[in-house]
């Protein structure tokens, strides 16, 4: 590169990004991670300049290029049985009032936006298959969709260092995971009981060609929203939720009282926003 890449230029990419993935940087984060991130790519595509590398990038001549930025600026750090109460919720209190609502013909359709690298996708089965009575009365679907195609690649493969299972009891990680090496992958059973997708919360069409679900899992996405894009990505939750369907946000998250779209329900120790006429 001929030179560093400056504010001005670091707030043309948060533009950029903001409009097309929805995520806002504060500008106190451009010149740390944020700007680290998007030089390492530049340099790994190697491009002899900043002005070369955003006239691709702005012009959207290169997908891929697009697919990479995107990819090292999103925020992937999980692990299993992350805020493991709002699971226990899940199959205490809603899974058994959507049995009582829903048809027993009809499947519950559970979906995990943002899913990172898989690992709530894969908490909801295990919590399924360990209640084990829902499971065997009908159908469910589990579907977990990001805009990050590496973690999406990762969480197809299932794949997971000792980190990522940290908080998983000894029985169930001998249950449901193969050691390999120093780490673990999800037994073929399980990743094949589970879907993922590359889709963008922000892509209205995309997001409503998945279907209708019962439930959804949108934990600490919209934090990184502006008010705009956070308030458009609830309106698309609405539309995808079947009535009497739940959302489940992260415990810093809340939906603005001023929109309306959902009720606040007490369930257990979580606070979900239940779909109503």
């Amino acid at each position: 590169m001929k030179h560093n890449i400056n504010l001005d230029q670091l707030k043309k990419i948060r533009n950029f990004i903001r409009v097309n993935t929805g995520i806002n940087f504060e500008d106190e984060k451009l010149t740390g991670v944020f700007k680290r991130k998007i030089s390492e790519v530049i340099k790994n595509e190697g491009y002899p300049d900043f002005e070369t590398f955003y006239q691709d990038i702005i012009l959207k001549k290169n997908k891929k290029l697009i697919e990479k930025l995107i990819n090292a600026i999103t925020v992937n750090e999980t692990y299993f049985f992350r805020e493991e109460y709002q699971f226990e919720d899940l199959i205490n209190y809603v899974i058994p009032e959507l049995d009582k609502i829903r048809p027993p013909s009809e499947s519950i359709n559970i979906l995990s936006a943002p899913c990172s690298t898989g690992e709530e996708v894969y908490s909801i089965a295990i919590y399924l298959l360990e209640e084990g009575h829902y499971i065997k009365k009908r159908d469910f679907v589990l579907l977990g969709i990001d805009i990050d195609s590496s973690a999406i690649k990762k969480a197809k493969e299932g794949l997971y260092s000792e980190r990522s299972l940290h908080k998983v009891p000894e029985e169930l990680k001998k249950k449901y995971f193969i050691k390999e090496g120093n780490m673990f992958r999800v037994i073929p059973f399980l990743r094949n009981a589970v879907s993922f997708e590359v889709v963008n919360v922000l892509d209205r069409y995309k997001m409503k060609k998945l279907g209708k679900f019962d439930v959804i899992f949108s934990r600490n996405m919209l934090i990184y929203f502006d008010e705009i894009n956070r308030n458009e990505t609830i309106a698309t939750f609405h539309s995808i939720l079947k009535e009497g369907g739940y959302l489940f946000l992260g415990h810093a998250e809340r939906i603005p009282p001023q929109l309306k779209l959902f009720k606040p329900v007490k369930l257990g120790k979580s606070i979900v926003y239940r779909k109503e006429g």
